[in-house]
């Protein structure tokens, strides 16, 4: 049996158009799932954190998810210690000169936990490092929580706390 080019052209090019249609969409729609499953929070999701240095000031950037901004609450001081949920003390793996302990509420860090490390380094004037604390869920009718360090180096005069939509996120502004 012979067959010409034109007919196999006509058989085989179909064919393989749909292959790789079909690879082509597989990694769209696995990141689209993995995206999904990340956003699998009672409240709103904390994704990530970044940060960067800025004349007079170091900024840090927590990415969250979709959802209704969280409430943040924030410490200063000059000890590393800090209470777990269950009252027990632990110490900031990093050390520095000055903390700022922050507690964001109705937030979770499900994906944050398991895709980014504990301890994030930062080679900037102030911060030195974030460090992920702990995070609860819902407990016994509290609402979830999720508790962030920022290691911090040198003289600080003021910090500015507060968030922003499209795309959420809470800042947090060192100045030097």
């Amino acid at each position: 049996m012979r067959v010409t080019r034109s007919t196999l052209a006509r058989l085989v090019v179909p064919a393989a158009s749909a292959v790789l249609a079909t690879l082509g969409s597989v990694p769209t729609t696995a990141a689209a799932a993995s995206q999904n499953a990340a956003e699998v929070c009672e409240d709103i999701c904390v994704n990530e954190v970044r940060a960067a240095t800025h004349t007079g000031y170091d900024r840090v950037v927590f990415g969250l998810g979709a959802g209704l901004l969280p409430a943040v609450e924030a410490a200063y001081g000059a000890s590393p210690w800090y209470m777990t949920p269950g009252g027990e003390p632990k110490e900031m793996s990093t050390r520095g000169s000055s903390y700022l302990f922050l507690s964001f509420k109705n937030a979770e860090a499900k994906d944050f936990s398991e895709t980014n490390p504990h301890v994030e380094s930062f080679n900037l004037p102030t911060v030195k490092a974030t460090q992920l604390l702990f995070t609860t869920g819902s407990i016994l009718g509290f609402s979830p929580a999720t508790d962030f360090g920022i290691i911090l180096e040198g003289s600080v005069s003021r910090y500015n706390v507060f968030t922003l939509t499209q795309p959420n996120r809470v800042v947090i502004d060192v100045y030097r």
